[in-house]
């Protein structure tokens, strides 16, 4: 069994060290580091240098950026272990994080991609008293569905599988390689293998905490919270239908292009969860000007549950009849 970490560096010297450290100090080391900087500029080469007599480093700089997303596919198939594990160049591992991984994936065969929670720390190291899952919302109800086989769905609503907190294994990762690039820029390496593997249910989650997992101004992708407030139901009525129906289309856009990425993956798989959904968004994306016509296709989504099954999960019981009141009217 051969152990390969894939990390990720752009100007990182300020929590590099730290992240180093906590890979140096694993029960069970890495066989390889693979690094791929994207030209920093700060001192991330001189930490990489200084730790090479403590880590089995392979440093390579790409000559122009890649980007988060295409850099880690870079990383990650340069690895050459068995179990691959992503790394983010700012936060920190408990010592046991490898060895408690690898251990499941030897006792779970069909497992190829297994993921944790972590915990949140600012930008000094400090506990928050917060989780990861906690602020993506997969909380017990969605743990429950996802062990009852709904965890493309659970994934579709928004992605719970974060990279730092991930392993998978050789095989898989050669499967889903190259990413595809027709997908948008905020839908990441992690979506994409995450998802690729529930759709063949074959991946798994560690309800514990084996990454910090920190949050600071610098880093390129965070934990985001909701932002702005929802029109009112007269601003809603006022608005023009295009605004409306704006995003609805670029859901619709991204659900198509996501299907055309995981036929192309996966051509012999079925794909019920994301065909619903698509079916559900192209009535709402659709949806005629004149009022009268839109009869047809909101009676469609309520008969079928849609507006029930793809609301927000934190969204009162009465929301499917507004969101069906509103097709109809706004």
């Amino acid at each position: 069994m051969k152990i390969s970490v894939a990390l990720c560096t752009l100007n990182g010297e300020k929590f590099l060290r730290t992240q180093l450290s906590s890979l140096v100090d694993q029960t069970l080391p890495p066989d390889e580091v693979i690094v791929c900087d994207e030209g920093s500029s700060d001192r991330t080469m001189l930490i990489l240098e200084q730790f090479k007599d403590r880590l089995p480093l392979q440093i390579h700089q790409n000559p122009t950026r890649l980007g988060t997303y295409q850099n880690f596919q870079k990383a990650l198939t340069l690895c050459t272990g068995d179990y691959i594990f992503p790394a983010d160049q700012d936060d920190f591992w408990d010592p046991q994080k490898i060895e408690r991984i690898a251990t499941y994936f030897n006792h779970h065969e069909d497992a190829e991609v297994v993921f944790t929670d972590a915990v949140l720390v600012d930008e000094f190291g400090q506990i928050s008293g917060k989780r990861l899952w906690s602020t993506f919302r997969f909380r017990e109800e969605q743990q429950r569905d996802w062990k009852m086989g709904k965890s493309v769905d659970i994934l579709l609503d928004g992605n719970r599988v974060t990279g730092c907190t991930m392993g998978v294994r050789k095989r898989f990762l050669d499967r889903v390689t190259p990413f595809p690039t027709n997908l948008p820029s905020y839908f990441l390496h992690d979506a994409w293998i995450g998802l690729s593997a529930a759709l063949e249910n074959k991946i798994d989650f560690i309800p514990a905490t084996y990454v910090q997992y920190r949050l600071h101004s610098e880093q390129q992708v965070g934990v985001k919270g909701n932002q702005g407030t929802p029109p009112s139901l007269w601003e809603r009525i006022q608005r023009p239908h295009e605004d409306k129906v704006g995003p609805y289309r670029k859901k619709l856009e991204f659900l198509v292009e996501l299907r055309k990425a995981v036929s192309a993956k996966f051509p012999n798989q079925r794909f019920e969860p994301l065909d619903t959904r698509i079916d559900y968004w192209d009535r709402r994306a659709n949806l005629p000007e004149a009022r009268w016509k839109r009869l047809k296709k909101t009676i469609q989504n309520l008969i079928l549950g849609n507006y029930h099954r793809y609301k927000d999960i934190d969204a009162p019981a009465e929301t499917p009849y507004l969101m069906f009141l509103g097709d109809l009217i706004e």
